[in-house]
């Protein structure tokens, strides 16, 4: 029996179709078509709304360099250090890009690559431990945080 462990990859590429900007994301069952916004805020907010909903634990992620054979960058080593969610441009054009969790030693070794934030904690978001099982849990959109993507 093989069990998958939940990831934090996703990659979106940016394109166009009859004159239109078209969204081809790898989580999501067809392309998107970005109405008007410019293809860099409309990716972060895509990419942002997977981050917010992953709802992978700390413990459960693993570098998804490596997952990958390392693809995104030249050979270094081994993985080390603590796990970063970067955002890496994986084109010249900036047409795509792949948001997901790497080792220290692997996100200083991706060329055109940034350590982003993690999302804040949603409003109304109570601990395990908390009295009040049945608190609401609102997801907003955090402007701030997406914006830093």
């Amino acid at each position: 029996m093989t069990t998958t462990l939940p990831s934090r990859a996703w990659t979106v590429t940016i394109s166009t179709s009859a004159g239109r900007p078209l969204m081809m994301c790898s989580a999501c069952p067809g392309p998107d078509l970005a109405a008007g916004v410019p293809r860099g805020e409309e990716m972060r907010r895509h990419l942002a709304r997977h981050v917010r909903e992953s709802g992978v634990e700390p413990h459960l992620r693993t570098c998804q360099c490596r997952e990958r054979s390392c693809v995104w960058h030249r050979r270094q080593g081994p993985c080390s250090g603590a796990l970063r969610l970067m955002l890496i441009r994986a084109d010249q054009q900036g047409r795509t890009w792949h948001l997901a969790d790497a080792c220290a030693a692997c996100a200083a070794a991706i060329p055109q690559a940034a350590s982003v934030p993690e999302p804040p904690e949603p409003r109304g978001h109570m601990a395990p431990a908390s009295p009040v099982a049945s608190a609401p849990y609102v997801l907003e959109e955090p402007g701030e945080w997406v914006e830093s993507l």
